[in-house]
């Protein structure tokens, strides 16, 4: 083509939106604001020790602390009252089923920053091996690897409901608690941490996002969820061309070629699979009455709500921790983060 036949214009309104739409990249601008919101966790420790300026902690990082968070969340769903000491993290575990009731298991398609790492090896490896990443493991061993995953689940689940409301409620005022989300950043520095960070990510490279696909726990209980979402995607058997396109893109190996409705549980909504299809009106994203949602539209309405519950948890005021500032010093300072770095996660 030459030059004077070249678009004009090859950033147009519609590439950019596509662009900035796209699952990974709004995977990695979750992970950057993760990322600063550790830093900024860290600072807030500085100044608790009196060796930094004052930062306001950043709730969001209650996220990486599910286990404690759950235990809260499922004492709240059997009466046990709100937790108005650390409320972000019952926020975040209620913003994630709603999300995936609605638009699939869309926290671990569009915004766990722990998944974005591992699908960033993933994505690693397909750039360096082309074709022969991710290698694929028999049907049997993949199989057995999801059964593993969803049995872990169970377990966990049911361990976390066997708690009594009172031990609980109790959990939620120990200083154990209200820095353990301190604990769990800083115990990333620890050898044996990032050996496991590097074997994990190596394998990822290999075989894919091994820990979301074969052991993540809480990635299971939000798949039941997404399994009964009234969102999405659909495939016209009449007009499909049987390409596999869509199979060739899935991230997470769903036989979306040959269903009529995409009901798997390892679905996280990612829309690639509706992006490749060749054939218009043959693979959409539908909401209930028949509705289309273009696939640059779905991540708009996932972050959007996403959102739109933050705002409604700090206008209500059910976000920021109702620990006071001097009890988060004083813990933070009594010896229980020192003691947990020398131990280990």
């Amino acid at each position: 083509m030459s030059d004077s036949e070249s678009p004009k214009h090859p950033w147009t309104f519609a590439r950019v939106r596509d662009l900035l739409t796209r699952r990974m990249v709004v995977r990695w601008a979750f992970l950057g604001f993760f990322v600063w919101l550790c830093v900024r966790l860290l600072q807030f420790v500085s100044w608790a020790k009196g060796e930094g300026p004052y930062v306001p902690r950043p709730e969001a990082v209650a996220g990486i602390l599910p286990i404690g968070h759950f235990t809260s969340f499922f004492a709240w769903v059997r009466g046990g009252g709100w937790d108005t000491l650390l409320p972000a993290g019952l926020v975040i575990i209620i913003a994630a089923i709603t999300i995936s009731l609605l638009f699939k298991r869309a926290l671990c398609g569009w915004i766990c920053p722990v998944g974005t790492v591992w699908e960033s090896a993933a994505l690693l490896g397909r750039k360096l091996f082309g074709r022969f990443a991710p290698v694929r493991v028999p049907r049997w061993l993949d199989l057995t690897g999801r059964g593993f995953r969803y049995v872990l689940t169970a377990a966990v689940f049911s361990w976390l409901l066997l708690v009594s409301i009172s031990e609980a409620v109790s959990f939620r005022t120990l200083p154990y608690m209200w820095v353990a989300d301190i604990k769990i950043i800083q115990g990333f520095a620890n050898p044996v941490m990032l050996g496991l960070i590097v074997f994990a990510f190596g394998l990822s490279i290999a075989f894919g996002p091994v820990w979301c696909r074969y052991v993540c726990p809480v990635g299971g209980f939000y798949s039941i969820f997404g399994i009964a979402s009234v969102c999405t995607v659909k495939r016209d058997a009449e007009t499909c061309i049987d390409c596999a396109r869509c199979n060739r893109s899935c991230h997470a190996l769903v036989d979306v070629q040959h269903s009529a409705t995409v009901r798997a549980p390892e679905c996280d909504g990612c829309m690639d699979c509706v992006r490749v299809c060749p054939v218009e009106g043959c693979l959409e994203a539908k909401a209930p009455g028949g509705i289309t949602i273009q696939p640059w539209v779905w991540p708009l309405l996932v972050v959007g709500l996403w959102l739109a519950i933050y705002g409604g948890a700090k206008l209500t005021h059910n976000w920021n921790a109702g620990v006071p500032l001097d009890q988060f010093k004083s813990t933070i300072n009594s010896g229980l983060l020192e003691q947990k770095t020398r131990g280990g996660l």
